[in-house]
């Protein structure tokens, strides 16, 4: 069914969609990293070759204790980065991207404080968090402003004291301007 839709997408009126350098867009997406659901926006402009993106991305994660179930900790962070276009349809209604991009902001431990309170972590419950990112997206306009994004990405956290990496994959909508 997806791959009809896929051979379906050339013939489309949508097929006119044009990407041109300088177009701005909004994109809202979510993702499953394996322990949740996370979300994430950007702002993103066009550039002759991809596009660069500057915005916020919050994920909720969860580790194993040993004995007390999981951890639960919230990332929250400004990204920005640059994807370069790998392939495209000539009308540019179907685009593949993959790009890299750095991360800051915090992370929050047991966020809800289901942790019993003789439990110490060893480690301060609100701490800095930074690290880059690596991201492909496939772009599926369904009409001269709209596209649906199926995208996968691996953010690699430096400074966190659970987990240095976790795979989202996920969807979105994003909207374009002018």
């Amino acid at each position: 069914m997806l791959v009809g839709a896929l051979l379906l997408i050339p013939f489309h009126p949508a097929s006119a969609q044009r990407t041109s350098s300088g177009q701005s867009s909004c994109t809202l997406s979510c993702s499953y990293n394996g322990t949740s659901v996370s979300a994430e926006a950007f702002y993103q402009q066009y550039t002759l070759n991809g596009f660069w993106e500057a915005g916020i991305m919050g994920a909720d994660y969860s580790a194993p204790l040993r004995g007390h179930g999981a951890l639960r900790y919230d990332d929250l962070s400004a990204a920005g980065g640059y994807a370069f276009r790998l392939a495209a349809t000539r009308s540019r209604s179907l685009n593949w991207y993959a790009g890299a991009g750095i991360f800051a902001g915090i992370e929050y431990l047991d966020p809800l404080h289901r942790l019993p309170s003789y439990l110490d972590l060893g480690r301060s419950q609100l701490s800095f968090l930074y690290g880059v990112y690596a991201r492909t997206t496939l772009e599926i306009f369904l009409g001269m402003r709209v596209a649906l994004l199926v995208q996968a990405s691996l953010p690699v956290n430096f400074s966190s004291g659970v987990s240095h990496w976790h795979y989202n994959v996920g969807g979105g909508i994003k909207f374009l301007f002018n």
